[in-house]
């Protein structure tokens, strides 16, 4: 049975599993993104030989999600603005070092995979998957395919300038937007601590919150109202049978889903559809995962959609 390793890398943690063409999580593990300080490669290298020792079958392959735009032809991050990464070609040092082929994307676009053949948009062809956690990022899923853009820079929603406020300010590639400033989850623990001086996460904002909290009331409400300028912009430009949202602010649940969805709806008169992302914690690994049989050749490619495509939750 033939086997992938999947990596997702995130600003705050790495998730990575071992999974078979069925997307079946065989093993699992995670870390922080800093475990060894800012040696980001060599805490990559460590993770994937981990698996590699784990593995009990042939790896066909090693897919990885990266925060950050990736020319995916080539594998090379071309800005990763979690690690001050610039020009970094992943694809090729993790081939050189492991002899397995390689296949690097953005994050959200790994995800994104997962959760059109084991998630949320398992019935949509058109669909956008949205992820709020240390910053904004968007995959998108047009026409049955991942749509990377011209310069592999679609859904760059992060930097989407939602107020005339953003000119006041100055974004460069290698910085954080005016939107995921406005509604990430590392956006919302900066605020909070502006407001008050205190140091607080972005879960336990939204726990203060309601618990009448008048300073986490006022960041959260802000951060829902700038989440629904953000995604209202996606369905007026894309159209798309379902916005899916995943993320560490997403673990808020349904009540977060509906708050977000009521300012969509008041924003725009469009049809819109939200949901939760379904694939979990691991989504991201799983993605990345699945990248490589996605990815291979048409053949391959179009078994393992067969194969997926009858996958049932």
């Amino acid at each position: 049975m033939p086997t992938s390793i999947g990596l997702d890398i995130g600003g705050t943690n790495i998730s990575a599993a071992i999974c078979d063409e069925h997307g079946n999580i065989i093993y699992s593990c995670k870390r922080k993104s800093d475990y060894l300080g800012d040696q980001y490669i060599k805490n990559i290298d460590d993770m994937i030989g981990t698996l590699i020792k784990q593995s009990k079958t042939d790896i066909r392959g090693i897919g990885v999600g990266v925060p950050g735009t990736v020319d995916y032809d080539t594998g090379k991050v071309v800005v990763c603005p979690a690690f001050d990464w610039k020009d970094v070609f992943l694809k090729d040092h993790i081939e050189r070092k492991f002899g397995i082929r390689a296949f690097v994307d953005n994050d959200v676009n790994a995800w994104t995979i997962a959760e059109k053949y084991l998630g949320a948009a398992k019935q949509s062809n058109d669909f956008a998957m949205v992820t709020i956690g240390t910053g904004i990022g968007c995959g998108l899923y047009l026409d049955g395919k991942i749509y990377r853009g011209h310069s592999y820079e679609a859904g760059e929603i992060g930097y989407l300038p939602l107020s005339i406020e953003a000119y006041q300010e100055s974004y460069r590639k290698n910085e954080f937007g005016y939107f995921e400033n406005k509604a990430s989850a590392s956006a919302a623990g900066r605020i909070y601590q502006a407001i008050t001086d205190k140091p607080l996460d972005c879960k336990d904002i939204f726990i203060q919150a309601k618990q009448g909290n008048n300073a986490a009331q006022k960041v959260v409400t802000d951060v829902y109202k700038y989440l629904g300028l953000g995604i209202s912009s996606l369905f007026c430009i894309l159209n798309p049978e379902i916005v899916v949202i995943g993320g560490g602010m997403a673990e808020e649940g349904q009540e977060f889903l509906d708050e977000v969805t009521r300012n969509v709806a008041r924003l725009i008169p469009l049809k819109v559809k939200l949901g939760l992302s379904k694939t979990g914690a691991y989504g991201g690994a799983v993605g990345s995962a699945l990248s490589v049989f996605y990815a291979t050749n048409s053949k391959e490619t179009e078994r393992t959609n067969l194969i997926l495509s009858n996958i049932r939750l």
